[in-house]
């Protein structure tokens, strides 16, 4: 009897201290944010992420129980085979999960959840956004240190694992039976009312000291069967009435607006640049005398420079039903992924097309990814032109054809048009892998300069574009509209409002006013009632969209991430992280007002996510 508890108990010790060390791997691997914390603060992570850490291994522990329950009365199961397969099997996820996230954390700032599974369904472009790393060495690395810890957990199991006949089968069943009830209270994180989640482990008001604390395979394990899967919403800040009073309040308007654009006198061609991955930082971002983005900055002058834009969210399944339907982002997932959601969305397309305008989609890539494909057929999006549709010389990305070959295809499209046209273009040169068919202009390996460069060829493109369509004889009622699908963490601030803040600039013929900047603060998903109110369209399908151009629209903007939010008005922004309830990282004045309406926000889109 003693020899099955002993073998139990080592067991699950050995999980616990392979936990530890994965969380030692993670402080080194990221060891540049590591720095930044006190001893105090680095032994603390280790000790409040113990907790989430007794809890997976009580997870993996369960089945073990359950086996030698069954050893008690077949003979197979007292032998050692069934624990080394269970083992490898449970060491290899375990471990794949964990060097995973060691790069998701460094790619998007949050541990990794369910949220890089989404992409999985396009295998091709998920492989394409890491193909800048080095797989083979980080396979052949991962391999090595499977079979090695293999090798260990395998001398541990010989050294442990229990020989001897069993005497007392009954008083050992019950006493199994006892210690798998009892695995609860690690599977739960203690007796507490409320079971473990990632606030358990949270003690810092340094945010990456609380995600050290985290336990990566729990922390996927806890998303892929908690959040959403129950309908209720996770984010209840507010009591009604309040939070409804809070609503309205942001979203009143006084029904006029500062009108910018003629769309009396002839119907107005509406083209949208959906830029991949442009952020505000790079419009002033210099390298040696040269700018970034030297076509898109000379633009402005021809044009309406919105400066103070904020993304609704971190990702490009999240930017555009935010551009194209004035819908707020959610944390961990998007309504993009759930096409029985985003089918209850309203498109900008469909208001168009309803006016008798054509209504293209013009991609580089694969339509499919992330989902987009379903949400641009609902919107009526014809035709959808990907990258099956360019020829094979062209397909010179990882993604496909490249933001050159598209541009070209974008202008000769458009000209064969006997319509009006509501025409989006989502470009990709400035996706992960960061590659550009062109001599880089800015020197260094690193991922900054990488992706600087991928949006300075990014931006020879687009400049392109509004050169070839300013010769057309369809410019002068055209307005053409330049946005990001969303910011970007690079190059880095200090601030994480930064990442999720771009540009938008107007241009066209159709444009009333030339060389203006708008830096009232507004939102991403507040594009689509800007736009239909300049055209006298009703607005009132978008519920979530706000007319930034009506003087008595307050302005603010909000964004989400991986649990968390950001709010910003013109006196203030705060990121708040939704696990520990706390901020993260706050700038000008940030009084309960503010704190209050982002928390409004948060609690009343994700509501409205679950209702449809």
């Amino acid at each position: 009897m003693a020899a099955r508890f002993k073998f139990l108990f080592f067991y699950f010790l050995s999980w616990v201290v392979f936990f530890e060390l994965l969380r030692a791997l993670f402080l080194v691997y990221h060891r540049a944010k590591t720095a930044t914390l006190s001893f105090s603060t680095i032994l603390a992570a280790f000790t409040h992420g113990l907790r989430m850490d007794l809890s997976m291994a009580a997870y993996i522990l369960m089945p073990v129980c359950l086996v030698v329950l069954l050893s008690l009365v077949i003979p197979f199961f007292r032998r050692s085979l069934f624990y080394h397969i269970y083992t490898a099997v449970i060491l290899f996820v375990v471990l794949l999960v964990a060097l995973c996230d060691l790069e998701i954390y460094n790619a998007w700032g949050f541990r990794i959840d369910a949220t890089p599974l989404l992409f999985l369904a396009s295998p091709k472009e998920a492989l394409a956004s890491v193909s800048h790393l080095p797989l083979f060495w980080i396979l052949l690395g991962f391999l090595a240190c499977f079979f090695v810890l293999l090798l260990v957990f395998r001398r541990v199991l010989r050294r442990i694992f229990f020989r001897s006949p069993q005497s007392r089968p009954v008083v050992t069943g019950l006493l199994l039976l006892g210690l798998m009830a009892a695995l609860v209270i690690p599977i739960r994180g203690g007796l507490q009312l409320a079971p473990l989640n990632q606030s358990s482990v949270y003690f810092s008001t340094n945010n990456y000291a609380n995600h050290a604390a985290i336990n990566a395979p729990w922390n996927l394990l806890h998303s892929l069967f908690s959040k959403g899967i129950s309908g209720k919403n996770p984010y209840q800040y507010i009591a009604e009435p309040r939070r409804q009073t809070v609503m309205d309040s942001l979203y009143r308007g006084g029904g006029t607006q500062q009108q910018l654009t003629d769309f009396a006198s002839a119907p107005v061609n509406v083209i949208v640049v959906i830029w991949e991955s442009f952020t505000e930082k790079a419009t002033h971002s210099i390298i040696n005398n040269t700018p970034v983005t030297p076509r898109f900055n000379g633009l402005k002058q021809e044009g309406i420079y919105f400066s103070n834009v904020y993304a609704c969210g971190d990702r490009t399944n999240k930017g555009v039903p935010a551009i194209l339907s004035g819908y707020p982002s959610m944390p961990n997932t998007t309504v993009i992924h759930s096409p029985g959601k985003s089918a209850k969305l309203k498109v900008l397309s469909q208001v168009f097309k309803e006016k008798g305008y054509v209504t293209p989609f013009f991609y580089g890539g694969e339509p499919e990814f992330a989902n987009i494909k379903s949400y641009l057929l609902h919107g009526g999006f014809d035709p959808i032109v990907g990258k099956d549709d360019f020829a094979a010389k062209d397909m010179n990305s990882k993604w496909g054809a490249h933001d050159g070959v598209v541009m070209q295809r974008v202008v000769s499209d458009l000209n064969r048009s006997a319509k009006p046209f509501f025409a989006v273009w989502l470009t990709l040169s400035s996706h992960e892998p960061f590659e550009a068919p062109v001599t880089p202009v800015f020197n260094g390996n690193d991922m900054t300069s990488k992706f600087l460069n991928s949006l300075h060829y990014a931006d020879a493109a687009v400049g392109d574009l509004v050169e070839q369509c300013s010769r057309q004889p369809w410019w002068s009622n055209t307005l053409l509209i330049i946005t990001g699908d969303h910011g970007h963490r690079l190059p880095e601030t200090g601030h994480q409002a930064d990442d999720f803040r771009i540009p938008m600039l107007w241009l066209g013929g159709a444009l009333q006013q030339k060389g203006v900047v708008i830096d009232k603060v507004m939102s991403q998903a507040d594009i689509a009632a800007t736009l239909l109110k300049q055209a006298g369209l009703p607005a009132n399908d978008f519920p979530f969209s706000k007319n930034t151009l009506d003087p008595a629209v307050q302005p603010w903007a909000f964004f989400c991430f991986n649990d968390g939010f950001g709010f910003v008005n013109q006196y203030g922004r705060l990121v708040f992280d939704n696990v520990g309830k706390q901020p993260i990282s706050q700038e000008g004045i940030v009084n309960p007002a503010l704190t209050e309406s982002g928390k409004v926000m948060q609690q009343s889109t994700y509501a409205d996510f679950l209702k449809k």
